[in-house]
C-alpha cells in the first residue's frame, strides 16, 4: 500500500456524494412543490385580509410568485452542474497565482501531498540510515534531532494532505444536502435552511480556492527550502530543523487560514441573506408590485374606454 490510498478514499467520497446528490434531486421538487403552494397561500391570504381585493394586486402577486418558483425550479434543476462548475472555477482561481506548480489534477490527488513530503524529509532519512550502530551511539542528541525532523515534516504533509481531502468531501457533501435544504428559501419561516445551505457551499468554494493558493506554494517553497550538507554530505543540524520548523509552520498555515476564510464567507453570505438582502428584496418585490398593478390597471382603464 502506498499513499495512492488517500487518492481512492477520497475519490469514493466524492463519488459517494454524487450518487446521493443525484439521489436527493428527486425529492427537491417535491418539497419545493408542496412549500410554494404553502407559500402561495400564506400571500393570497395576506392580501385578502389587508383588503386589497383589486384584480391587479392579486394577479401582480401570482406573477412575481410564479417567476421567483421558476428560478428555484431552474436552480434545483442545475445545481448539481453549477456546483461542479463552480468548484473547478474557484480551484483554477486559487492554483493561478502559483504559477503553474500545482494542477487541478495534483489538487484532487492528496497522495502527491504526502509524497512530497517524504521527498522533503528523504536527505534525514538517508542519513540516518547510513549511520552504524557505534555512531548512533556516540550522537544521540543528533539521533534524536534528525529522527524528529524527519518526523515533523511527514506529519506536516500528512496533515495538510488530511486538510485537502476534508476541503473536497466537504464541499460535495454540502453539495448533497443543499439539494434537500433550497427548496425551504421560497417559505420565509423556513428560509433559514436554505441560507445554511448556500453558506455551507459559498463557504466550501472560498475554502478550495483559499487552499488551492496555500498547497500550490509548497511545491515551490521546498525547492527553495533545502538541506545544507556539511563536508562530509551530511545534513547540518540547523538546516534539519530550520526544514522542519517550515513544514510545521506550512502545515498551520494551511490549516488554519482556508478554515477561517470559509468560516467568515459562509458567516457573511447567511447574515447577508437573513438581513439586508431579505429586506431588499422584500422591498424591491413591493416596488415590483406596485409597478405591475398600476400597469394592469392602466391596462384595464384603457379596455374600458
Amino acid at each position: 500500500m502506498n499513499a495512492g490510498a488517500l487518492d481512492i478514499i477520497t475519490q469514493s467520497f466524492v463519488d459517494a456524494m454524487k450518487t446521493g446528490a443525484g439521489a436527493l434531486a428527486q425529492y427537491a421538487l417535491p418539497l419545493l412543490a408542496v412549500f410554494a403552494t404553502i407559500a402561495l397561500y400564506m400571500q393570497m391570504s395576506a392580501l385578502v385580509a389587508s383588503g386589497s381585493g383589486q384584480m391587479g394586486d392579486t394577479l401582480a402577486t401570482t406573477l412575481l410568485f410564479l417567476v421567483k418558483t421558476g428560478i428555484f425550479y431552474w436552480l434545483l434543476v442545475n445545481f448539481i452542474a453549477i456546483a461542479e462548475a463552480a468548484f473547478l472555477t474557484f480551484l483554477q482561481w486559487g492554483i493561478a497565482p502559483t504559477g503553474g506548480g500545482l494542477s487541478a489534477a495534483t489538487f484532487l490527488n492528496p497522495s502527491a501531498l504526502v509524497d512530497l513530503g517524504f521527498r522533503a524529509a528523504a536527505p534525514l532519512d538517508q542519513f540516518l540510515g547510513n549511520m552504524g550502530m557505534w555512531a548512533k551511539g556516540f550522537n544521540p542528541l543528533k539521533v534524536f534531532t534528525f529522527q524528529l525532523a524527519y518526523t515533523v515534516i511527514i506529519v506536516a504533509f500528512a496533515f495538510v494532505a488530511l486538510h485537502l481531502m476534508m476541503t473536497i468531501i466537504e464541499f460535495y457533501l454540502a453539495v448533497l444536502v443543499a439539494m434537500v435544504m433550497i427548496p425551504w428559501g421560497i417559505l420565509n419561516p423556513v428560509a433559514f435552511f436554505a441560507e445554511f445551505a448556500i453558506g455551507w457551499v459559498t463557504g466550501g468554494l472560498v475554502r478550495v480556492l483559499v487552499t488551492g493558493a496555500i498547497v500550490g506554494v509548497a511545491i515551490p517553497l521546498f525547492d527553495l527550502v533545502t538541506f545544507r550538507t556539511t563536508s562530509g554530505g551530511d545534513p547540518t543540524f540547523y538546516s534539519a530543523l530550520i526544514v522542519a520548523i517550515t513544514a510545521g509552520i506550512f502545515a498551520i498555515l494551511a490549516w488554519v487560514i482556508p478554515g477561517r476564510a470559509a468560516l467568515i464567507a459562509g458567516r457573511g453570505v447567511s447574515l447577508a441573506l437573513h438581513g439586508g438582502t431579505i429586506m431588499a428584496g422584500a422591498a424591491s418585490g413591493a416596488r415590483g408590485v406596485l409597478f405591475v398593478t398600476q400597469a394592469i390597471r392602466g391596462v384595464s382603464s384603457l379596455l374600458r374606454r
